[in-house]
C-alpha cells in the first residue's frame, strides 16, 4: 500500500471512530459530523505525523522527477544532478531552521 493511500485510510478510520464516539455521546446529524471532523483533524495532526511525512516525501520525489523530465533541450547527462521545486527548497530551509533551534 502506498503512503498516500495508507495515510488516507488512516485519516478516514480516525474520522469514523470519532463519529461513532460522538454519536454514542448523544450528538446527532450535522453536529455529530462537525464535532467528529474537528476532533479527527486534531488527532490526525498528532497521531499521523510519520505517515504524513512519508506521503509528502513520496509526492516530492514525484514532483522532482517531473521537473527533471521537463528540462528542455538538455541531454540526460548534461542535466543537473537534481532539479528541485520551490516547495522542496522551502522544506529544506524549514528543516535547517529547526535544526538550528535545537
Amino acid at each position: 500500500m502506498g503512503p498516500t493511500l495508507k495515510y488516507t485510510v488512516m485519516r478516514l478510520g480516525i474520522f469514523v471512530l470519532c463519529l461513532v464516539v460522538v454519536s454514542g455521546l448523544g450528538a446527532k446529524g450535522w453536529l455529530a459530523l462537525l464535532i467528529a471532523a474537528v476532533v479527527s483533524v486534531l488527532l490526525s495532526v498528532v497521531l499521523l505525523r510519520r505517515q504524513r511525512e512519508e506521503m509528502a516525501a513520496r509526492l516530492q520525489q514525484h514532483v522532482d522527477g517531473r521537473l527533471q523530465a521537463k528540462q528542455p533541450g538538455a541531454a540526460p547527462a548534461a542535466r543537473p544532478a537534481r532539479a528541485r521545486s520551490r516547495f522542496a527548497e522551502g522544506v529544506d530551509e524549514d528543516n535547517a531552521a529547526e535544526d538550528e533551534r535545537r
